[in-house]
């Protein structure tokens, strides 16, 4: 293993304690304290505290060490020896400090270089991006971000909703899948599902493949007030599930769940994929934590 590579595989060991740990924003690091930590001596330990401070997880101070700049829940979902680019990184700390409530639905440009300690270049252009994504709006030089489902009583309001319309909605009179579209969507999921790079793909492609899936059998319903419901419940999700679009597990689990729905409408039996469908919402709903809500309140 390289020097760079065993650097990289050490500060990861370093954020992994802190998550474990459960350790604050502004907690001292050392040297000292990271050698024992990580059993090593303190020139790997000096080593792996530069490559958390070149991320900007840590902040340098002057003859004191380091001070840690996220607290465990903004690192949760940080990799470090997977060489995340730094716009990467800026990206998910301000998305985890949104969801985290840490950051106002309007912010302004200086409040976020301040806090993040980033030059305005990279900052622009990591928020462009976001901007792209479809999860903020610049309004002059202040960014809003999108409205989203911020409280455990909203996600459940909004799976409860899920849960009667969508169902049901595969049952209409009118009703009628497109069978081109059908094999679109079995043939994207399969592709995903065997794709060796999983972990890797672009969350916000797999966000909207799962966004399809559901909007695309909405509009099969020929009720567009379901399609609508469907829509507007996907752009409040956007921002708070983006997240777990990196969780190979459990995005397994929902493309395997939705390519049985899509299997059973090929077929043309809508009374199992209406209760696939049931069961599949109501997973959701227990892993994104939205508890109490249809069968996962049993």
């Amino acid at each position: 293993m390289s020097g760079r590579h065993r650097h990289a595989g050490l500060a990861q060991q370093v954020v992994a304690a802190a998550i474990a740990a459960g350790w604050r924003a502004g907690r001292h690091v050392t040297e000292e304290g990271t050698a024992q930590l990580l059993e090593v001596s303190r020139t790997p330990a000096r080593s792996a505290l530069a490559v958390l401070a070149e991320r900007g997880v840590l902040t340098r101070m002057p003859h004191r060490g380091y001070r840690l700049t996220y607290d465990a829940v903004a690192l949760k979902n940080l990799a470090i020896a997977n060489e995340e680019p730094p716009d990467d990184l800026l990206r998910r700390l301000i998305i985890g400090d949104r969801l985290a409530l840490r950051l106002d639905q309007d912010v302004s440009q200086a409040a976020l270089a301040r806090r993040y300690n980033v030059g305005m270049p990279t900052l622009q252009r990591v928020l462009r991006r976001m901007e792209q994504e479809g999860l903020v709006d610049r309004v002059g030089w202040r960014w809003r971000f999108v409205p989203t489902l911020e409280t455990g009583q909203s996600r459940r309001a909004s799976f409860d909703l899920r849960l009667m319309v969508e169902p049901a909605a595969l049952l209409l009179p009118a009703f009628a899948a497109d069978p081109a579209s059908l094999q679109r969507l079995i043939d994207e999921h399969a592709t995903l599902l065997n794709a060796p790079d999983l972990p890797r793909r672009d969350p916000l492609w797999i966000f909207d493949l799962d966004c399809r899936f559901h909007e695309t059998l909405a509009g099969f319903s020929g009720n567009p007030f379901v399609l609508a419901a469907v829509r507007q419940h996907n752009a409040l999700r956007r921002l708070l599930e983006l997240a777990s679009y990196v969780d190979e597990v459990r995005v397994t689990a929902w493309c395997a769940e939705h390519l049985a729905i899509l299997r059973c409408l090929q077929a043309g039996d809508t009374i199992e994929a209406s209760r696939l469908l049931r069961t599949h919402l109501t997973n959701a709903a227990v892993a994104g934590g939205a508890v109490g809500v249809g069968e996962g309140s049993k």
